[in-house]
């Protein structure tokens, strides 16, 4: 672009009369344009930054890496009409209401598959032939396990409470007093290992608590999150308004030109930012760094190519005024400065 400017100002000096002039504004327009490269340059690494910034702290998906086959069969079991990765769109109240739930599912599948598996589950474990069964549904009542024989006759069932809560356990007994209740420890250092028909299991409802929080963990934590979401992709912009608007008191502008300074450099920078998101949802916020950068860069060169072309089509048009004025004058012999 440099190139075609001095190319300009060439042809000035070597048609004009008034070299120094020229020399001027071929000066004055190639500081414009070196000014808006400068500025363009910011431009793109804070919509690059903003856009990689928002795509990490708004990465709040529930992490399906950490999710387990038991543990989705027990979020399937408590919630059959409700997506895991759902999630997201909960707020962390919610989300803690559906892990509590979630939290008394994965106890009984646990219970399950460590008896199936031949293990002790606290002081019961099957015999040969046996196996252990969950309820179909999450409003069964009663029972949460069946112990069937090898012709699939009931030998045994259990209430199973994942609970710290003696009260809970009592209300369990209360209603089905000839099922027994098989707890988590946090119940049985309540209390509730005193009562008759109360079993330990060895399973810590805190650690299931906690293995069950742990994909959630980014939802979780996003309250400061969407905070900050909500004001690093405005940065950019603030900034914008913050540049011209110094410009235009510092009077190196008018209002009219930073006016639409502010609107042209927001609309190319909302665009890369636009880029830059549907990169970051598509490949991760490493792709959205160049990728907002580099289309906020491609659209600065187009406008650029744009202006100059019409600046310089109006400064031939003066250059061709200019030349055949010159000529006029000559040809009538008036003296030329």
């Amino acid at each position: 672009m440099d190139q075609r400017i001095e190319a300009l100002a060439e042809q000035y000096r070597t048609r004009s009369a008034e070299p120094q002039d020229v020399d001027t504004s071929i000066s004055d327009l190639s500081k414009k344009y070196a000014t808006r490269r400068e500025q363009h340059l910011i431009d793109a690494a804070a919509a690059a930054a903003a856009v990689s910034v928002s795509s990490l702290i708004s990465d709040n998906t529930v992490d399906m890496s950490k999710v387990t086959p038991q543990m989705e069969e027990a979020f399937n079991l408590a919630f059959p009409n409700v997506e895991l990765s759902s999630l997201t769109e909960r707020t962390p109240a919610e989300i803690e209401g559906f892990v509590n739930a979630w939290k008394g599912k994965y106890f009984e599948v646990l219970v399950r598959d460590k008896l199936n598996a031949g293990e002790w589950v606290g002081d019961i474990s099957l015999v040969p032939g046996q196996t252990a069964t969950l309820a179909e549904s999450a409003a069964q009542p009663g029972w949460d396990l069946q112990i069937l024989d090898a012709d699939g006759v009931v030998v045994e069932e259990l209430q199973l409470k994942a609970t710290k809560s003696l009260a809970y356990v009592k209300e369990a007994l209360d209603n089905y007093p000839s099922i027994d209740v098989l707890v988590t420890d946090e119940a049985i250092d309540a209390g509730s290992g005193a009562i008759e028909n109360v079993f330990p299991s060895g399973i810590s409802e805190a650690a299931i608590a906690d293995t069950l929080r742990e994909p959630l963990d980014a939802v979780l934590d996003s309250t400061l999150e969407d905070l900050a979401g909500s004001i690093v992709p405005g940065f950019p912009f603030v900034f914008i308004v913050a540049c011209e608007g110094r410009r235009f008191l510092m009077k190196q502008s008018s209002f009219r030109v930073a006016s639409k300074n502010i609107l042209d450099r927001s609309i190319a920078t909302g665009v890369s930012m636009g880029i830059g998101a549907i990169t970051a949802l598509a490949g991760g916020p490493v792709l959205a760094i160049p990728a907002t950068f580099l289309s906020r860069l491609a659209i600065t060169k187009y406008c650029n190519k744009r202006a100059l072309r019409k600046s310089i089509e109006i400064l031939n048009k003066h250059l061709e005024t200019k030349t055949l004025s010159l000529q006029e004058m000559r040809a009538q012999r008036v003296p030329v400065a």
